[in-house]
């Protein structure tokens, strides 16, 4: 359920238990309030509302809820309560008890801080014993946790307006969420230096509370988040694309291959092989790449200091290769004895560029940084799903894959950035505590989102924030079943709504630099060539909303999603520079060159 909510001169958005968009005079204070049960691998476990009930006038309002987290061993029960006042105060109150024995790694509040309003402002640290730090919001990502041992933070959002947090029932310390291509940094619970997992037994309680007070110096009318005037603007000169790929991850029969690879028209395949433990069917991917001079990018695993003698067994398989991500087989950053071994892998394969880095999130790369001097490049891989897994927070995670780029080129300088890969939901857990699996156990996860309308708008613009930064190449998700372009039916070979749209713009060369006034409600991006620009516009919302397009842009066509069906229709391009886009659509308007 979606509400908005105000507590004076400050908005909310109330969406599903938890609090988000909270901002006054159109300034982001707060990006989400919400709480979590994590277990001993990290995995979120999803909660179910009962009993929502609701008091709300124009200056305040009350929410109060039931949750219950149940799933395997897992059984919790809390209610919830959030207060707005007319002063501008907001409390979010946490009440929970265990009905069963199991294993957490966290349980309880996080508060999500945006970036644009809050990079590079000071913010004063209120510690537990009472003593104060004064410090600042970090612009590049932080390696490490910026603020520790909370109990209140106050700062800033912009010159009119002072915020304060006030933590009770748990120690507080915040991270940089760009990390995972989070779109804040969070504040939450129990500090990460504490032992993890925690073993909770049936009938513990857990209180917690957090109380936000905003004060606005001006008279702000209230602006909601998607009820404005979108604008949209392209400057700058053009952005090549980079190389793009897709992963190898079953060895499909010829037959069925060739059909895919036909429709599919990928730059490149990367194909997965551990040096300790090689598979047939590994071999057999790439000896087929071989025979059809597929470029191949090996994503080569072991914890061997010196894989040259096993690769020169699988020499004649490996002749399609351009590119090698150099990993650790049990290691989540390339190992400094594997590195030593680049000099004469050049030596064996000259052709190929040597990367290093890590098969896991930007954060490893961040906070265990490789030697790359004998490299080409680093490389890491990108999920949205790391801490939420709702529409709106992949939405969020789009300009922050460009923000993981900026700051692997200012950590390598001048090396070049390869994404690999790209995918929907988590491959493996880097920080998985659960014994007896190994290092990178497959999640198996999927996501029907893969086959949809949003997918095919996530990956364009997954594909926008990571040309405009500079990425190198980028590696999209599986060639082939749930988590691919296309899939096995009964009639054939089924493809998915982001390959069918994709399909338009591949042969584009470039990306001319694009935004919008709010890209969370409308965002756009213009591919380019010599002949022609053509600009795309996605309303990410559940409404109409009115964009004003770039001068001698002009409608052309759109698409929506239908009771499943993916739907192209003419859009109207009479009404001069503005358009109504309707809710949730991918809009294109043309512009001769």
């Amino acid at each position: 359920m979606d509400k908005i909510l105000h507590a004076g001169a400050v908005t909310v958005h109330y969406q599903d238990g938890f609090i988000r968009f909270i901002s006054s005079g159109g300034v982001e204070i707060i990006r989400m309030i919400n709480h979590a049960l994590r277990d001993q691998n990290w995995g979120t476990i999803p909660m179910v509302i009962t009993n929502a009930r609701f008091q709300q006038s124009e200056k305040d309002f009350q929410v109060n809820y039931d949750g219950a987290f149940d799933k395997d061993d897992i059984s919790f029960r809390l209610t919830c309560q959030i207060i707005g006042s007319s002063d501008g105060s907001i409390q979010f109150t946490y009440q929970g008890k265990a009905l069963s024995d199991f294993k957490r790694n966290r349980i309880g509040f996080t508060v999500l801080h945006p970036i644009d309003s809050c990079a590079g402002k000071e913010v004063r640290i209120v510690h537990v014993k009472g003593n104060e730090t004064l410090s600042i919001f970090p612009k590049a990502i932080s390696p490490h946790q910026p603020f520790r041992d909370i109990k209140e933070m106050h700062w800033n959002p912009s010159l009119d307006i002072s915020a304060s947090i006030y933590f009770d029932g748990d120690v507080f310390e915040t991270e940089d969420q760009r990390n995972w291509t989070d779109a804040s940094y969070k504040t939450y619970c129990t500090p990460l230096e504490l032992p993890f997992p925690v073993l909770v037994k049936n009938g513990d309680e857990i209180s917690q509370q957090i109380i936000l007070k905003v004060n606005s110096g001006g008279n702000f009318n209230q602006i909601d988040l998607g009820t404005s005037h979108i604008t949209l603007s392209v400057a700058g000169e053009p952005v090549q694309i980079p190389e793009w790929g897709t992963q190898a991850n079953t060895n499909l029969p010829e037959e069925l291959a060739d059909k895919v690879m036909n429709i599919i028209q990928p730059k490149f395949l990367r194909v997965d092989v551990s040096l300790d433990r090689l598979a047939d069917s590994d071999l057999e991917i790439l000896t087929y790449a071989n025979q059809k001079n597929i470029p191949v990018e090996l994503a080569l695993f072991t914890d061997h200091s010196n894989p040259i003698k096993a690769l020169k067994k699988i020499l004649p398989q490996i002749q399609s290769v351009t590119r090698i991500l150099l990993f650790g087989d049990t290691s989540k950053t390339t190992p400094k004895k594997l590195l030593e071994c680049v000099g004469d892998l050049k030596k064996l394969l000259p052709q190929v560029e040597i990367f290093g880095g890590t098969d896991a999130f930007f954060t490893e790369l961040n906070r265990e940084p490789v030697d790359a001097e004998s490299l080409d490049g680093v490389s890491y891989s990108i999920n949205p799903q790391v801490h939420a897994f709702d529409d709106q927070s992949l939405v969020e995670t789009l300009p922050a894959q460009g923000y993981t780029v900026d700051s692997a080129k200012n950590l390598y300088p001048g090396k070049k950035i390869a994404i690999s890969p790209i995918t929907f939901h988590m491959r493996w857990n880097p920080n998985a505590t659960e014994p007896g699996k190994h290092f990178r156990t497959p999640t198996g996860w999927s996501d029907e989102r893969q086959y949809s309308l949003f997918g095919a708008c996530w990956f364009l613009f997954s594909l926008k924030y990571l040309t405009e930064a500079g990425a190198s190449s980028i590696t999209y998700f599986e060639w082939e079943g749930k988590n691919g372009w296309v899939k096995e039916t009964a009639n054939g070979i089924g493809r998915s709504p982001i390959l069918e749209i994709w399909s338009r713009f591949k042969s584009f060369s470039s990306l001319i630099p694009s935004s919008s006034s709010d890209p969370l409600v409308v965002d756009c991006m213009v591919f380019s060539d010599n002949e022609k620009s053509e600009l795309i516009a996605v309303n990410w919302t559940k409404n109409v909303q009115v964009v004003e397009l770039p001068g001698g842009y002009s409608p052309l066509l759109y698409w929506q999603e239908v009771e499943g069906e993916l739907l192209a229709r003419k859009a109207d391009g009479a009404s001069g520079p503005t358009y109504q886009m309707p809710p949730f659509a991918l809009l294109v308007a043309e512009k001769g060159l």
